[in-house]
């Protein structure tokens, strides 16, 4: 650990002196926030465990062009990045399919959870606000969120009554990449009719990163890229019923950084489109038992195509193309003896295309069928909350003549336990079982993906993985004036059956192909596997293999803030999670984020905000077989803000210090590393 991460232990140290801190100094406002994590109207102060909250003018200041590192300062969330235009949230050690994204609750309906190169098809500069849920509330959303969820909410279909016109126009430029952003929204009201436009373009150049070999300036070739987004809402709200629907369009050009120093490497690109179709039925007021009902359907159009450029001639590698639909219909119930809870029940099936010379995986369909069931109660001492979940997935191969098909049911099981320690404090108890069938890719995958530079085989012997949780959090809250808040959480998965993807430390030798060998099978060291070339087998693709193994994830993770005035505040965030598998001689998970802490200073008043922050993050010694270990690193951030009636303007300034930052959760971490000095300004109009 070097000097600076050592100071920032020491400040750590310092501030937990006490042992009384806090969840941030806004807390008050989240109060008033009613989440998504509950069926039940609940406030973020009545969620069990760790929960994530951004919205406002902290969503102004932390939005960026991937979701990954717009949540990257969120407590125990870390970014798996392929190169600038990929972001993915990695939540506790866990993301892919483990991490359940959704836009509004449903299903974003992309391919950001098949490959860590496609992008989330969501634009966090277009959300009201993010949340990040953990706990049994995750059952309502989808099976095996372990990691959690997270919900990007836009407002595309209002579901409480708006009256009049009201908007925002926002612009932003930041200097690395010369990067640009115009957003555009606007809600209107008339008598029970609700409408909401939204809109973004942006576009950034080749990203800089520390110079490298006493070079002035160094970049990331490819890194450049253009976006834009459209969406459109429509409502008919009155007291006891919500109508809507909604429709989005995406477009998505990005550029992958290189993944070897082989000069011949053909560059490649994904340009990506997808439209997106939401409706939402909500019923209130139906009589003394029960609540509501709302009923929700999602239709996800998704094609991305890998264009690969080489010798000034360009062609697809492979063209993905994914039609999705979720059905959910969930009905609550008030109090009956002590309980209130809901039931749902939710369907959805997805077809994935994958054609093209470059294509690893065959064209397959995944059905699946849910039931959930949630229950609360007040207890003499606290609250206690239940849920279960049911789910049955068949994925089908659609290119054999059989129609190949691969059947799992899981089960998960949550419990909850909110217990008021006083009126500051509290502490909550989280238990449960997480099944999750195994993906069609994991599954099905076999041949070269170029976009990764890896040959990827899956196995169609995978059974279902499950994992046994705990959770325990405490949280201290004293109110509006109070000088201390607090929150701290340590967790415990011990999974059964881990499904992960393992670098084998072989080579794809093209050679053992044109013999007749698949998956496996055409992967070798032996030089005379790569026509006794050294050369080709230094430059070979690494071949990776979908595995399972037992495995644990423990960790832990502190929110505080100290209030110096009534204008300055100092807050410490800090996160840890290790994880092992059972056996084995490396017994280390690969691509882990390491340990990091994060100390910052604010003034705020009713005009001015400023905050100064420096985030240390150790070395990721432990990496996995056949990974790289990364180096530990500090980064000093500072922002600035003032706001005055309807207009706003910030200034943020990321990585000050020009440093070199390898993530250790990204696939490129060798050859591309994360963005240097970053300087951002903006401006907002509200009306």
């Amino acid at each position: 650990m070097n000097t600076q991460q050592s100071a920032l232990v020491a400040v750590m140290a310092t501030l937990l002196y006490p042992f009384m801190a806090v969840a941030a100094p806004t807390s008050d406002k989240l109060e008033e926030v009613i989440v998504t994590a509950s069926p039940h109207q609940k406030s973020a102060q009545e969620i069990a465990g760790s929960f994530n909250l951004i919205a406002g003018d902290e969503l102004q200041r932390e939005a960026a062009s991937t979701l990954g590192d717009t949540l990257l300062n969120q407590v125990g969330v870390s970014s798996t990045s392929f190169g600038p235009g990929v972001g993915n949230p990695v939540i506790r050690g866990l993301g892919g399919k483990r991490v359940e994204i959704l836009q509004n609750s449903s299903s974003v309906g992309d391919a950001s959870d098949v490959s860590p190169d496609h992008a989330v098809a969501s634009e966090a500069l277009l959300a009201d606000r993010i949340e990040i849920l953990r706990g049994p509330a995750t059952l309502r959303f989808g099976p095996g969120a372990i990691g959690g969820v997270v919900n990007v909410i836009d407002n595309r279909i209002h579901t409480s009554a708006f009256e009049g016109v009201e908007g925002a126009l926002e612009t932003r430029y930041a200097s690395n990449g010369d990067a640009s952003a115009v957003v555009g929204r606007i809600d209107a009201g008339y008598q029970d009719i609700n409408l909401h436009l939204d809109g973004v373009s942006r576009s950034n150049n080749n990203i800089d990163i520390p110079a490298s070999n006493g070079s002035h300036r160094d970049f990331i070739a490819n890194s450049d890229a253009e976006a834009d987004q459209f969406s459109a809402g429509l409502s008919w709200v009155t007291k006891d019923l919500v109508l809507g629907f909604s429709y989005g369009e995406l477009d998505n050009n990005y550029g992958l950084p290189p993944t070897s120093q082989d000069p011949h490497e053909p560059a490649v690109r994904i340009d990506m489109q997808q439209s997106s179709y939401q409706g939402k039925l909500l019923l209130s007021g139906l009589g003394e038992f029960f609540g509501q009902l709302d009923i929700d359907f999602g239709y996800t159009d998704y094609q991305h195509s890998e264009l690969e450029f080489e010798d000034d001639e360009v062609h697809v590698g492979s063209l993905i193309d994914s039609t999705s639909r979720e059905l959910k219909a969930e009905l609550t119930h008030n109090d009956y003896r002590g309980w209130k809870g809901a039931w749902g029940l939710q369907t959805s099936n997805r077809d994935f295309g994958s054609s093209g010379e470059e294509s690893y995986l065959p064209p397959s369909k995944t059905q699946r069928e849910s039931f959930y069931w949630l229950e609360e109660t007040a207890l003499p001492l606290g609250t206690l909350e239940l849920g279960a979940r049911y789910d049955q997935q068949e994925v089908t191969v659609m290119d054999t003549v059989a129609g190949e098909s691969m059947e799992h049911q899981t089960i998960n099981l949550g419990g909850s336990w909110i217990v008021p320690l006083s009126d500051s404090q509290r502490l909550s108890l989280i238990v449960s079982h997480s099944e999750r069938a195994p993906a069609a890719e994991e599954l099905l995958s076999n041949g070269v993906h170029v976009a990764t530079n890896s040959y990827e085989v899956g196995n169609s012997r995978l059974q279902k993985e499950s994992a046994n949780n705990l959770e325990v959090t405490w949280v201290y809250e004293s109110g509006s004036d109070s000088r201390w808040n607090a929150r701290i959480s340590a967790y415990h998965n011990q999974f059964s059956r881990f499904i992960y993807l393992q670098d084998s430390g072989l080579g794809f030798s093209p050679s053992l192909e044109e013999a007749g060998m698949t998956a496996i099978d055409a992967c070798s060291t032996d030089i005379a596997d790569f026509e006794n070339s050294a050369e080709q087998l230094a430059d070979a693709v690494n071949c990776f293999v979908y595995q399972q193994r037992d495995a644990s994830f423990s960790g832990v993770e502190l929110e505080t803030s100290w209030m110096l005035s009534d204008t300055q505040s100092v807050e410490l965030q800090g996160d840890l999670v290790r994880g092992r598998f059972k056996n084995g001689s490396n017994r280390d998970i690969p691509r882990l984020p390491p340990a990091t802490v994060r100390a910052s200073w604010i003034y705020e008043n009713d005009n001015w905000r400023g905050s100064i922050s420096l985030t240390g993050a150790a070395a990721q010694n432990r990496a996995g077989l056949n990974q790289g270990t990364t180096a530990g690193y500090s980064r000093l951030d500072a922002s600035l803000s003032y706001q005055l009636d309807n207009w706003s303007m910030f200034f943020k300034g990321q990585n000050l210090t020009d440093r070199t930052i390898r993530n250790a959760t990204s696939f490129l971490r060798n050859v591309a590393p994360e963005a240097g000095r970053n300087l951002t300004f903006g401006v907002r109009y509200r009306f």
